[in-house]
């Protein structure tokens, strides 16, 4: 069995981003957390209240959203 050091840690790192509202378009309004390319958790912008949910992938959620 070949084991590669140090990629579960990669696995299981969360990258933390702020993005700007889709909606209101308040700057860097909403901190998203992603792992697995996917969000962790609820992301709520703190002026207009705009929430992307947990569990998914970010660029295309927000593309759908723009349909």
């Amino acid at each position: 069995m070949i084991s590669f050091a140090g990629c579960h840690d990669l696995r299981d790192m969360s990258i933390i981003k702020e993005i700007d509202c889709p909606r209101c378009g308040k700057k860097e309004g909403i901190e998203v957390i992603e792992r697995d390319n996917q969000t962790v958790g609820e992301s709520i912008c703190d002026k207009c209240g705009y929430t992307i949910p947990e569990g998914v992938v970010l660029m295309n959620y927000l593309e759908q959203e723009d349909m």
